[in-house]
């Protein structure tokens, strides 16, 4: 299940994201953190409905991601696993962030992250230990407490929330659908959509017969013909 979690969350950013990231190589190799003017529009951007400001948000806050996974990095617990958990988390702190709570949207996301990461962390372990969901947050200008239920939500809003998640994935998947037969099969098996094992661009050219420079280019095709169908 985690190698599936991983290929998607690895998909997810080559679709979205114009650059290849990495994680493990350390925080200096991540885009850096926003400054606070720049946060703000592109939270205001992304409230009307800017794809490519709530994206931006995303990148610029992937350092935290790292961050916090290396906090419960043992040799138990594998670091791009948690790195890849994290990342959902990530990217759920950045759609449903509420700027008139009046926290930070970098304490708000680290609590996100570390949710994701201690739920994956309490279901691989098959422990009774749980985090409390009514454990403050944070305090808003006014000194109302920010619970941790406020991020989780009720069952209702995570039934919700489950359900876009599925939407999104139909797209995807609809969208895959509609490339032409040839260009499935190179994405299937360079992102190891079925298997969860992807394949290298010479392992896929010497499948197809074709050169490595050609599947290069035949893959930037398709990622941005995925891009501009994703984003309509």
């Amino acid at each position: 299940m985690i190698k599936l979690v991983k290929k998607f969350v690895y998909f997810f950013k080559r679709i979205f994201f114009d650059y290849e990231i990495d994680y493990i190589q350390g925080s200096e190799t991540l885009p850096p953190p926003l400054e606070k003017e720049e946060e703000e529009r592109l939270l205001l951007e992304f409230g009307q409905g800017s794809i490519e400001a709530r994206n931006t948000l995303i990148k610029h806050n992937l350092r935290l991601v790292v961050y916090l996974a290396k906090r419960y990095d043992t040799n138990i617990n594998n670091l791009e696993d948690l790195i890849s958990i994290g990342t959902i988390g990530l990217v759920k702190a950045i759609n449903t962030y509420k700027p008139e709570k009046n926290i930070k949207l970098a304490t708000y996301a680290s609590r996100c992250i570390e949710n994701e990461i201690l739920m994956h962390l309490r279901k691989m372990s098959r422990t009774n230990r749980e985090v409390s969901i009514d454990e403050p947050l944070n305090v808003d200008y006014d000194g109302n407490e920010l619970l941790l239920s406020d991020i989780i939500g009720s069952e209702d809003t995570n039934f919700v929330a489950d359900i876009e998640e599925d939407e999104k994935r139909q797209r995807m998947m609809k969208a895959i659908c509609e490339l032409k037969p040839r260009e499935k099969q190179i994405l299937i098996m360079r992102f190891g959509l079925e298997t969860g094992d992807e394949m290298t661009q010479k392992d896929v050219a010497d499948i197809l017969g074709i050169s490595q420079s050609y599947i290069s280019r035949l893959e930037k095709r398709i990622i941005k013909k995925l891009q501009a169908k994703l984003n309509k």
